[in-house]
């Protein structure tokens, strides 16, 4: 068993200001419709920026797919306004300086190859993104050194040393009460690590720069304490605030800001200090401001006010002293609006352990969605992970079980019964397919209230990050259909005509609100079921969702597998076909 012992290692000297500011409003993105209407503001949505020491793995792809789908949420239903988001790499630091030099190559080339993944991960998952920012390039390193002289000028960077912990694997400084010393029960060997992230720590001494992140204690308290709850789920938001005011916490001391350049090169060098390279950390939480047009001097992309704020930054939950503490105090002391939401996700697992390259438990999402395809991998990571105050274990057994049973089963077998050319031909017109039945039997009462009330649930669980309960909500009612249709049985000689039409247009108005709500999950396949029922490309809003408002439609005239049937390798099907 690891034993854990608390350090007592002493931190460096410490100095502090009082805060001279005020948070600003930070509303939830449910919030967002009405706070655009008077403004030329864009919605904005990041997520994380890579770091490109290993290749992307399917935690990646779920930081980049929440953003997504928030950001053509945003697009759908705020046709008028714009809607950009923005993904990328983080390519400074110690780590990609020591991969480099491992390897015995230029930091730069390494951090090429590796980007260019992400962005391939990207396009093959179809993340509809519009600007990709790298730290290496040259917009990005004006912006960084921008801030720095502000943060410069307005007196809240100071030279100092520093003694203590920091941990190479995270980029990142420790403080003193989140380092333990570990003993490893093969070896015997002790070391110390990051009780936060469980990496190996290294005890470092040495001249840099400080900011004075302890000026803006309680504006960040109280940001946090807002009623617009910044910090998404709540419990992520409860636990940062019961850390920060428990009783000897250091995770609002001033920060160390720099690095000896004789210990780090790979980095932007401090400005009219080449002797020290700006930490890699505060280097990559500007790129959100750099993707947005700062600093803003004319003549950008996105002038100011366009953008900024991010109206959702996309985040894993590891990161969130960085995007909840330290970026919000940069943006206080250079009197920038704050992000309105930090959407705070959990991690993808195998055997209930975190995925990494060391562990040797990464899932490969290129192979997965070139398998499964894309809009099935969209779906399951969003399904299973859509519950972002939670872990989420990855299976290819619980893919297979998930296609076959819900995909498969539900809405393709649904689209199949509804496409039959022999039952099409049992209505007694066309118009049938998508006209209300003046008669609403017993047996439609709950179907017909679920596809009723399925707009604004499906709304209401985006609003508040339950995409897994969004997505549910959809597959209710698509059960739902499918007893519908097998208990009226309109394949049958012996059906009337009135329940030929009931189960015709209902199964049929089932698909055409899914398809429209889901078009957010699974782009392409939602396009292929909506074309299928001939549903009119312009009546796929959010308001074309009310029940009989489908509006007149070319009826199927052949029958359509929407989902076919997969094998996964190593299957019990697979094996009994061989």
């Amino acid at each position: 068993m690891v034993q854990l012992r608390v350090a007592t290692a002493p931190l460096g000297p410490r100095l502090r200001a009082a805060a001279a500011q005020t948070p600003r409003a930070c509303p939830l993105l449910a919030r967002q419709s009405s706070s655009l209407a008077s403004s030329d503001k864009q919605f904005y949505a990041t997520t994380p920026i890579f770091y490109v020491n290993a290749a992307p793995h399917i935690g990646h792809l779920h930081s980049q797919l929440l953003a997504d789908v928030y950001t053509r949420y945003s697009r759908w239903r705020n046709p008028d306004k714009g809607a950009v988001m923005c993904t990328g790499t983080d390519e400074h630091g110690l780590k990609i300086q020591r991969v480099a030099e491992a390897q015995g190559i230029p930091p730069k080339k390494l951090c090429d190859g590796v980007s260019e993944r992400f962005k391939d991960l990207a396009r093959a998952a179809n993340v509809d993104y519009q600007i990709f920012i790298r730290t290496t390039e040259e917009r990005h390193g004006r912006a960084v050194e921008h801030v720095w002289r502000e943060l410069d000028k307005r007196g809240y960077i100071y030279k100092s040393s520093y003694a203590g912990w920091y941990a190479v694997s995270d980029e990142t400084y420790v403080p003193e009460d989140a380092v333990g010393e570990v003993i490893d029960p093969k070896s015997g060997e002790k070391y110390m690590v990051s009780t936060e992230t469980g990496t190996r720590v290294e005890w470092m001494e040495e001249e840099n720069y400080k900011f004075r992140l302890s000026a803006f204690r309680e504006p960040l308290l109280e940001w946090l304490r807002s009623d617009a709850s910044p910090v998404q789920p709540p419990p992520r938001a409860d636990a940062l605030l019961a850390e920060l005011t428990r009783p000897g916490n250091t995770f609002l001391d001033d920060l160390s800001i720099s690095r000896p350049a004789s210990r780090l090169t790979w980095g932007i060098s401090v400005p009219e200090d080449p002797g020290h390279t700006i930490y890699v950390w505060i280097d990559a939480l500007v790129n959100y401001l750099t993707a947005a047009g700062y600093p803003w001097q004319g003549g950008e992309a996105f002038e100011k006010g366009k953008l900024w704020p991010p109206d959702l930054q996309v985040v894993g939950k590891d990161i969130i002293r960085f995007h909840a503490l330290y970026l919000p105090a940069v943006l206080l002391a250079l009197d920038l609006p704050l992000p309105k939401t930090l959407l705070t996700h959990g991690h993808w697992t195998m055997d209930s352990m975190k995925m990494s390259k060391s562990r040797g438990n990464v899932a490969d999402p290129f192979e997965a969605m070139q398998f499964w395809g894309v809009d099935t991998i969209r779906m399951y990571l969003m399904w299973w992970g859509g519950n972002s105050g939670k872990d989420a274990d990855y299976s290819t057994a619980t893919i297979e079980r998930f296609y076959k049973k819900d995909l498969e089963a539900q809405v393709g077998n649904l689209a199949s019964r509804i496409t039959t050319p022999k039952v099409l031909k049992k209505l007694e017109s066309p118009e049938l397919l998508w006209t209300m039945p003046t008669t609403i039997e017993e047996d439609d009462k709950k179907l017909l209230g679920l596809l009723q009330a399925l707009p604004a649930t499906y709304e209401r669980h985006l609003a508040t990050f339950r995409v897994d309960e969004a997505i549910q909500s959809v597959f209710d009612a698509v059960r739902e259909a499918n007893w519908h249709i097998s208990h009226v049985q309109p394949w049958l000689k012996t059906t009337s005509p009135s329940a030929v039409h009931r189960a015709l247009f209902f199964e049929s108005e089932t698909l055409r609100i899914a398809g429209i709500l889901l078009q957010l999950i699974m782009p392409e396949k939602t396009k292929v079921l909506l074309d299928v029922l001939g549903v009119d490309p312009a009546r796929r809003r959010f308001e074309d969702c009310e029940v009989g408002k489908g509006g007149e439609r070319t009826p199927p005239t052949e029958r359509v597998q929407v989902f076919p049937t997969v094998v996964a390798p190593g299957s019990a099907t697979e094996e009994k076909g061989k």
